[in-house]
């Protein structure tokens, strides 16, 4: 039987083709814009490679992409799934959904003129699974009209990779548009939801020969957190250390943290979903406590050991984190095949009987359940540390600072200038006094803080109170910087941010208000004191809204959002991150962002595959 001439669209690494090669697809040309996942596509055509020796690899903007060749070649199938970023969970975490109204979100249109103009059998479209809901579900709602005027019938549905026998729980909306048969989603080939089949594949089970009994287990990983991963159980992450998950000394805030920070993986189950791009502590870890080998890691994306990934340990790791996984992608392509282009009597996957439900969502809140259990299991065998608290008489030193993160203590004041900041701590029973204030500042008012609730996180403590005399945003700074070292120092919390909370899935635990009197312009005065309150961060606001509630109509607000993002107010804008809706401003935290390594200069890149999908702060 001949094979299926197809094209592939948005093809990343080539996740979604392998799965289509594998089941009898000759995929005849990939267009895809990024250079590296270009590099990766050509290296496995022709000889002994997945792609054959005709694949063509198109280099290029889909906008710009010319289908002549392609319009008299055959093309029966059209697959691939635009950029993800404005309809996902992390997109609506970093700036909300713009969906359609963004430059990504219209590269589904560019996706209709190549229907249009191949007029393909059937097509497969891919995307995060928040898609349908995105915005009140408009855009999808849009996107499903246009592929339904173009006469296909349409059938989608959210699959978990893991159902169909990948070692990774990862859920991703599929879409297949016929022109001729209706198509029917076939049943989950493992897990509990397939017709008696085998297991869920594990971690274990994936990588169980790429694996040495000789390998200790690791305590090096090093830098902040390091230290823990060798304490969090497997399955859990870094919320085994909050007071939700009654650890008897936390160190996080619930929902702080993205959900895999110290994500260790439960060697006896699929893993998370992986991640495209990283950090030092970002999971899944090795239950021997280190990263997985970039083998493992495509053995936990399905992806054959014999697939050559082309760049750098960083762009291969997102070109693993970014594919949709060929064992997935094979099912699909195999049900696609049977039921629409070569008709079979008898499917090697089952279709779905009517009424099929799949218990993905219970089996997440089982393992939530089973994880809190072991979690408080783990957390019997601690001892609670009798840590002493910080002297809680008047403690008093002085700062000077050339810049925000060059920042000197003296204990003494002499030889100082008039421009040093004096230092006073000092706690009336539960509450922490700080009081800050210039050499030379005695005729200065004083500006006052106040943080409110942080019982929760620091038994002895309800509340710490502020009055600086300062001038200047850069002195701000300084006095967030001194408040940070202030409540770390009696609590086993690593920064601000950890006592906080993530500024998207916060709860009402601590409070910020702040009055500050410095000598700036008013119109950036009144918008430092705005943000300078938790009920206005963390939200979306008009900017006309703001202008006109803060009589800044006359403001250059792009001046003074760069001024405020200078000293790492971390203040949003579409300008700063793209995926924001325009005329909207979000300002993350009441406080600036205090570490050095955290990212305030917008590195918004403009991916062209699709991005991870989990929720930001999903906490277990």
């Amino acid at each position: 039987m001949s094979r299926i001439r197809t094209l592939s669209l948005f093809s990343g690494a080539g996740g979604l083709d392998l799965g289509f090669l594998a089941a009898g697809f000759d995929i005849v040309g990939c267009v895809e814009i990024e250079p590296n996942y270009c590099k990766t596509l050509r290296t496995n055509v022709g000889g002994n490679h997945r792609f054959g020796e005709a694949t063509t690899v198109h280099e290029i903007d889909i906008r710009k992409f010319d289908t002549a060749p392609y319009q008299d070649a055959g093309i029966q199938c059209v697959i691939g799934g635009p950029p993800c970023q404005t309809f996902s969970a992390a997109g609506r975490r970093s700036g909300g959904v713009i969906g359609t109204e963004d430059e990504r979100g219209q590269l589904f249109q560019a996706y209709c003129r190549v229907l249009d103009e191949l007029q393909p059998k059937v097509f497969v479209f891919e995307n995060v699974y928040g898609l349908p809901g995105a915005n009140g579900g408009e855009p999808w709602r849009e996107i499903c009209a246009a592929f339904s005027e173009r006469g296909y019938q349409l059938n989608w549905d959210v699959v978990d990779a893991a159902d169909y026998g990948v070692p990774q729980h990862r859920e991703r909306l599929i879409m297949i548009g016929s022109r001729s048969n209706s198509f029917a989603f076939p049943m989950p080939t493992h897990g509990p939801d397939s017709n008696g089949g085998p297991k869920l594949v594990s971690v274990a089970e994936a990588i169980d020969n790429l694996q040495s009994d000789d390998e200790p287990f690791h305590d090096n990983l090093g830098g902040m957190y390091g230290h823990l991963l060798p304490l969090v159980p497997e399955g859990l992450n870094y919320a085994y250390f909050t007071a939700e998950m009654n650890h008897p000394a936390p160190v996080f805030a619930w929902r702080s943290k993205f959900h895999d920070l110290l994500y260790k993986v439960d060697r006896n189950s699929p893993c998370r979903t992986l991640k495209a791009q990283p950090g030092k502590f970002t999971g899944p870890f090795h239950w021997k406590n280190r990263h997985f080998t970039t083998v493992e890691l495509k053995r936990l994306q399905s992806f054959p050991d014999d697939y050559e990934l082309q760049g750098s340990n960083a762009v291969v790791l997102e070109q693993i984190g970014n594919s949709v996984p060929p064992r997935l992608a094979e099912v699909i392509a195999v049900s696609v095949k049977e039921q629409l282009l070569q008709p079979s009597e008898i499917l090697t996957y089952p279709i779905r009987q009517e009424g099929f439900k799949s218990t993905f969502r219970q089996r997440q809140r089982a393992r939530s359940t089973e994880f809190r259990d072991t979690a408080k299991q783990a957390h019997g065998s601690i001892k609670p540390s009798n840590t002493e608290k910080t002297n809680s008489a008047l403690t008093t030193y002085w700062i000077t600072h050339q810049r925000l993160f060059e920042r000197s203590e003296h204990q003494s004041s002499s030889d100082l200038d008039g421009q040093a900041l004096q230092v006073s701590v000092s706690e009336d029973g539960p509450n922490i006094n700080l009081e800050i204030v210039r050499l030379n500042g005695s005729k200065l008012p004083f500006s006052t803080l106040e943080i409110s609730g942080l019982r929760k996180y620091l038994p002895d403590y309800e509340q710490l109170s502020v009055k600086a005399q300062i001038l200047s945003l850069d002195e701000l700074f300084q006095v967030w910087s001194v408040v940070e070292k202030v409540l770390v120092a009696r609590s086993r919390f690593f920064t601000l941010i950890d006592i906080y909370g993530h500024y998207a899935n916060r709860g009402d635990t601590v409070k910020i208000v702040s009055d500050w009197k410095l000598g700036i312009a008013p119109e950036i005065s009144r918008m430092i004191n705005f943000f300078g309150k938790t009920e206005n961060c963390g939200q979306f606001i008009k900017i006309e809204n703001l202008k006109q509630n803060l009589n800044l109509q006359q403001l250059n607000f792009p001046d003074v959002i760069e001024e405020l993002r200078r000293i790492r107010v971390d203040v949003r804008t579409t300008q700063t991150h793209p995926i924001i809706q325009a005329e909207t401003v979000l300002c993350t935290y009441p406080f600036p962002l205090l570490s050095p390594r955290a990212l305030v200069e917008s590195k918004v890149r403009m991916l062209r595959r699709n991005a991870e999908n989990t929720d930001l702060a999903e906490a277990v």
